[in-house]
């Protein structure tokens, strides 16, 4: 899944033709869900598809840094559908049926949506911790969860302050590691 998104950085146009059509498809999946629970009409989420495309592929080799490139891209889509929206605000009829049946039906499905994502996440953050080699576990667990200080875990495993410090930093950094994979593995899942 991540492959698609380092296209996003080159321009489209130097691409061959299957590539392009593997890079849009990838794309579309990825935002078509949150465009069409904004205006909850499929004919117009592909069309504010066909235009956020547009919009990442053109700024996306300008960009500077690729840190939360899934993140840029979902926030181009949703602001590309939220433009859309503002430019019919003239037209009382189409806003208003927008508005009346589309909006609150929307707000709900994203908030579901949230409620699932955020069930899923803490679940294989769970798992992810559960991986880690039991010294780096029971740090982690000591100091966020039980909201322990450096001074007592470190009189409690019998540790330096900067044993700690260090045994704090590896474990943050397989947690990371490990929840990160199971994170794009349940994401290509989906």
């Amino acid at each position: 899944m991540e492959q698609w998104f380092n296209l996003l950085r080159s321009p489209i146009h130097n691409l061959d033709t299957t590539t392009q059509e593997w890079v849009y498809r990838s794309f579309s999946r990825f935002v078509f869900k949150d465009i069409y629970f904004i205006v909850n009409d499929c004919g117009l989420a592909q069309d504010i598809v066909q235009e956020a495309f547009m919009k990442v592929t053109e700024k996306g080799p300008r960009l500077r840094s690729d840190t939360n490139i899934q993140g840029w891209v979902r926030r181009v889509a949703q602001n590309t559908a939220i433009d859309f929206l503002r430019k019919w605000k003239n037209n009382r009829q189409i806003i208003g049926r927008i508005n009346d049946n589309t909006y609150g039906v929307a707000q709900n499905e994203i908030s579901v949506a949230s409620e699932v994502e955020t069930r899923v996440r803490n679940e294989l953050l769970h798992q992810a911790i559960n991986e880690l080699k039991p010294g780096y576990r029971a740090v982690l667990l000591s100091f966020y969860l039980e909201g322990k200080s450096y001074r007592d875990i470190c009189h409690e495993l019998n540790l330096s302050e900067s044993v700690l410090s260090q045994r704090l930093a590896r474990a943050r950094k397989k947690l990371s590691q490990h929840f990160l994979k199971k994170w794009a593995d349940y994401d290509e899942q989906a």
